[in-house]
C-alpha cells in the first residue's frame, strides 16, 4: 500500500509545440536547467525511502520533469499514466489503491495537483511549476493524509539569462570558425583577416568578462587558442595598415606616381601571408577552432553557477565595474605612452564587444555606453595605428627586401610620426576644452 505520495507539478514549459498539440510542449532550457539544479536536494528530503515509483503525464513536459525526478531519486523506469493527463482523481486514486509500493512520485499538472493536494491534507500552498509536495497516507489514499514537506518550484530567471549568455558566446565561436575557414580560402583578401581578428577578439571579450564565473580549466584551454591566433597573425593585419596608408601617400602625391613602395608592401605581405596560413595549416587551426565552437558550445561553469544561475544583475554589475575601471583608466590617459594607449584602445574595445553581443541581457543603457566607448576606441585607433606604421615603417627600412624604397618609408614614417602628433594634440585639447571626442574626427577601420 503507498504510504507516501509526492505531487509534482511539470517545470516551465514552452508557450506552443512544433506541432501545435499541447502534449508535445516541451520544457524550456531554463525550465529543465531549473529542475536540474535544484531536485537532488529537493529529493533529498525522502532520505533512503525503499521502493520509489515514478509516475508521469504522457505529455512531454511532465516526461521530461519526470527524467530529471527519477535521475534524483535513482529510479530508471517511469511509468505513465494517462489520468495525470486527463486530471481523472478518481481513476489516479484506484490505482495508488492498487500498487503495493511505499512511495509513488506523480508528475503531473495543474489544477490537478492542487485539487488534490487540498484534498488529501485539507490546504496546501499553491503549485507553482516544478513544485513537489510530500504527504503522508498512513491508512492509504482514500483516506485524509499528513502534509510532510512541500518545496516550491525553482525560479528559471537566473537560468534565463544565463541561457541568453552562452547563445552568444556559442555563435561568437560558430562566426569565429566560420571567418578563419573564409580567410584561408581567401588569404589574399585584407578584409578577410580582419572579419577574422575581429571574430577572435569577440570571443576573447566575452571568455574575459565571463572569466569570474566559467571554469578555469576551460577558459584558460580556449583562451590559449586564441591568443596564438591572434598573435600569429598581428604582422599581417600591420602590413594592411602600412599599405592603406602608403596608398593615401601615393593618392595624395606625397609619395611619387611611379613609387615602388605599394609593390614592396605587397611582396612582403604575400611572404607573412604565407608564413601565417603555412602555420595555422600546420597546426590544424581550422579544426582547432571547430573544436573550441563545440567546446564553447556546452560552456563549463563554477559550481555556485550550475547550482544558482546568474541574473541580469550579476551581468550588469560586472559590466558595471569594468566599465567604470576603463572609464577611469582613460581619465588622464598619457596620450604620448604609446603602450598605455595600446591597452586603453584594447579594454575599451573589449567592453565595446560585450555590450555588443550581450545587449539582450546587459539592456539598452549599456549598449548606449558601449557606443561610448566605439567613439573612444575609434580615436585610439587611429593613434595607435600610426604609431605602429612608423615603427613599421623604421624596420622595414633596416630589411634588404626594402633596399630600394627606403627613402620612401622615410617619408612614410615622418609622415605617420605627424599624424600621431596632430590627433594627439587634438585629444588633449579637446580633454582641456571638456569636449568629447567625435567619431567623424578620425576615419577608422573596424578593427579588431
Amino acid at each position: 500500500m503507498v504510504k507516501l505520495l509526492v505531487l509534482v507539478r511539470h517545470g516551465a514549459p514552452e508557450a506552443t509545440s512544433p506541432t501545435g498539440s499541447d502534449l508535445d510542449r516541451r520544457l524550456t532550457e531554463s525550465g529543465a536547467r531549473s529542475l536540474r539544479a535544484a531536485y537532488p536536494r529537493t529529493f533529498s528530503l525522502l532520505g533512503d525511502a525503499a521502493q520509489v515509483r515514478v509516475w508521469s503525464s504522457p505529455a512531454v513536459r511532465a516526461l521530461e520533469t519526470a527524467d530529471v525526478v527519477a535521475a534524483a531519486v535513482g529510479v530508471e523506469d517511469i511509468e505513465v499514466r494517462q489520468s495525470l493527463y486527463a486530471q481523472d482523481g478518481a481513476t489516479f486514486l484506484a490505482e495508488l489503491e492498487a500498487v503495493d509500493v511505499p512511495c509513488v512520485i506523480a508528475v503531473g499538472h495543474a489544477p490537478f495537483v492542487d485539487t488534490l493536494a487540498a484534498r488529501m491534507v485539507g490546504t496546501c500552498p499553491p503549485f507553482g511549476k516544478g513544485t513537489a509536495v510530500a504527504i503522508d497516507l498512513p491508512e492509504g489514499p482514500a483516506r485524509r493524509g499528513v502534509l510532510r514537506w512541500y518545496v516550491a518550484g525553482p525560479e528559471c530567471a537566473s537560468w534565463e539569462e544565463l541561457a541568453l549568455v552562452e547563445r552568444a558566446l556559442a555563435d561568437s565561436a560558430k562566426d569565429l570558425a566560420g571567418s578563419a575557414k573564409a580567410f584561408l580560402a581567401s588569404p589574399d583578401e585584407p578584409s578577410r583577416l580582419l572579419e577574422f581578428r575581429v571574430a577572435i577578439r569577440r570571443v576573447r571579450s566575452l571568455l574575459q568578462f565571463l572569466a569570474p564565473w566559467q571554469g578555469k580549466k576551460q577558459n584558460r584551454r580556449c583562451e590559449h587558442v586564441l591568443k596564438e591566433l591572434q598573435v600569429a597573425s598581428a604582422r599581417l593585419r600591420a602590413l594592411d595598415i602600412l599599405s592603406d596608408a602608403v596608398d593615401g601617400l601615393v593618392e595624395s602625391g606625397e609619395l611619387g606616381e611611379n613609387c615602388l613602395l605599394p609593390m614592396a608592401c605587397a611582396k612582403e605581405r604575400a611572404l607573412e601571408c604565407s608564413s601565417l596560413v603555412t602555420l595555422m595549416r600546420k597546426h590544424n587551426a581550422a579544426k582547432d577552432l571547430k573544436r573550441l565552437a563545440r567546446d564553447l558550445g556546452c560552456l563549463s561553469w563554477k559550481s555556485k553557477v550550475a547550482e544558482r544561475g546568474l541574473t541580469a544583475e550579476d551581468f550588469r554589475a560586472r559590466f558595471d565595474a569594468q566599465f567604470n575601471e576603463v572609464d577611469e583608466g582613460l581619465f588622464g590617459l598619457d596620450l604620448r605612452d604609446g603602450d598605455a594607449v595600446y591597452v586603453a584602445r584594447r579594454d575599451t574595445k573589449e567592453m565595446r564587444y560585450v555590450a555588443e553581443r550581450l545587449g539582450e541581457v546587459l539592456g539598452p543603457d549599456r549598449a548606449q555606453m558601449g557606443e561610448y566607448l566605439d567613439e573612444i576606441q575609434r580615436e585610439l585607433g587611429a593613434l595607435s595605428d600610426a604609431r605602429s606604421n612608423k615603427q613599421l615603417a623604421e624596420e622595414c627600412a633596416k630589411s634588404p627586401r626594402f633596399r630600394g624604397v627606403r627613402a620612401d618609408l622615410g617619408v612614410v614614417a615622418r609622415d605617420q610620426a605627424e599624424v600621431v602628433s596632430a590627433i594627439t594634440s587634438g585629444m588633449e585639447r579637446r580633454e582641456a576644452d571638456g569636449r568629447p571626442a567625435r567619431t567623424s574626427d578620425v576615419v577608422d577601420d573596424e578593427e579588431e
